[in-house]
């Protein structure tokens, strides 16, 4: 199989993994696996990203009281949305049993670039350093697969990144983009649908 195809049938295969089993996780090849994905370009070669590792139960348990609180926060007045949010919830959960869960983080833009440069909702990721950390997160995914590791990207978690923050000693001056869960699995999920190439590719060109 040429390189190409290599890559690509493991980026097909990826699945994400939202039921682990109790199979511990090497913590060196976690390791590995982050030093290798960390090649990802950045913005200026900053590497504007830091990851903290958590595989403590008692680490994982605090973060699932943590967003079960915010969560219960959260009211709406709409009578069905409020009887659908119970059965949502668990999707905020999803981290709890996995063997290793990583807070993928980025360095906050220094305050100057918004004074000196006009952003708005179009550009607001200008500075680049979410996208960087999202090249990281996207090169972790692919390493686990290829090691048959199974992953789960995360954000709702999110809803109590401050809490998070303070669980896992994150320092103030980084922003939690997203949460890598990893961990062996029993069972693969049927592949998605994707929608075909003539629906998300267009060649811009100026017509004669």
């Amino acid at each position: 199989m040429d390189p190409f195809e290599s890559i690509a049938a493991v980026m097909k295969s990826r699945r994400s993994i939202r039921a682990f089993n109790r199979t511990p996780l090497d913590l060196e090849l976690v390791k590995r696996i982050v030093a290798v994905a960390s090649h990802a370009p950045s913005n200026n070669n900053r590497q504007g990203w830091r990851f903290y590792l958590a595989r403590d139960p008692e680490v994982l348990r605090e973060m699932q009281q943590a967003v079960t609180e915010r969560l219960a926060e959260c009211r709406t007045e709409s009578r069905t949305i409020e009887e659908v949010l119970p059965a949502y919830r668990q999707h905020f959960l999803h981290f709890q049993d996995a063997a290793v869960v990583i807070a993928c983080c980025f360095v906050k833009p220094n305050r100057f670039q918004f004074k000196l440069f006009p952003m708005n909702e179009e550009n607001r990721h200008f500075t680049g350093e979410l996208i960087s950390l999202s090249l990281v997160i996207q090169n972790i995914l692919l390493l686990s697969e290829s090691l048959n590791i199974g992953t789960l990207v995360m954000t709702a978690p999110l809803i109590a990144a401050g809490d998070i923050k303070k669980i896992m000693d994150i320092p103030p001056k980084y922003t939690i983009g997203a949460f890598i869960c990893m961990g062996y699995f029993d069972r693969k999920p049927e592949p998605p649908s994707h929608k075909p190439l003539e629906e998300i590719l267009e060649v811009v060109c100026k017509k004669p």
